[in-house]
């Protein structure tokens, strides 16, 4: 494991945090979509998609809150990067069978999101953001001016990841409005 800044560190882990409990929030406020969701990808059969739903909401829990307790911190990440290569390999194996009308389950369940490449390269991102977090941090003593600024880097990365989301979910609407306009 390399060793890095720690506010570098720092930032990593609670975005992963924070990624990880709006999550959870998100499938339990929308528990039986993101139920029906899982069911979608056909990788289990249905009877289990409840069991399968809410263990990945007490792994996603727990990984959350885990992500913020320094001593077990380099463990939430390697859990974040398990779950996220099993995601993106989720999307990748529904992808090549053709699926691409199925929601993630991954952003906001009032808003579809379809599968897609960019998915799987955001998730794989995720994974490097987790080893990030995972990383030792140097030994440099952490200033109160540092926790301002790892702060405004955990807004900003939020703020981005959002936009990018949002962006991603409304690619396919955006073709078809092109597509539309191509055929006037």
């Amino acid at each position: 494991m390399p060793v890095v800044d720690p506010i570098v560190v720092l930032i990593a882990k609670y975005c992963v945090a924070l990624l990880f409990l709006v999550a959870v929030y998100s499938k339990l406020r929308a528990f039986a979509a993101f139920r029906a969701t899982l069911a979608d990808y056909e990788l289990l059969p249905e009877a289990f998609s409840t069991v399968v739903a809410v263990s990945v909401i007490a792994l996603e829990l727990a990984i959350g809150i885990s992500a913020l307790v320094a001593s077990v911190a380099p463990m939430a990440m390697l859990g974040a990067m398990v779950l996220l290569v099993i995601y993106a390999a989720a999307i990748g194996l529904n992808l090549r069978r053709g699926r691409r009308d199925i929601d993630c389950g991954c952003s906001a369940l009032a808003r579809r999101q379809l599968l897609s490449g960019w998915l799987v390269l955001r998730n794989v991102s995720l994974v490097a953001l987790a080893w990030v977090g995972a990383a030792i941090p140097s030994a440099r003593v952490i200033h109160a001016v540092d926790f301002g600024l790892a702060a405004l880097a955990v807004m900003g990365a939020a703020a981005l990841y959002s936009a990018i989301n949002q962006l991603m979910a409304n690619a396919p609407r955006l073709d078809a409005l092109d597509s539309l306009m191509d055929a006037r």
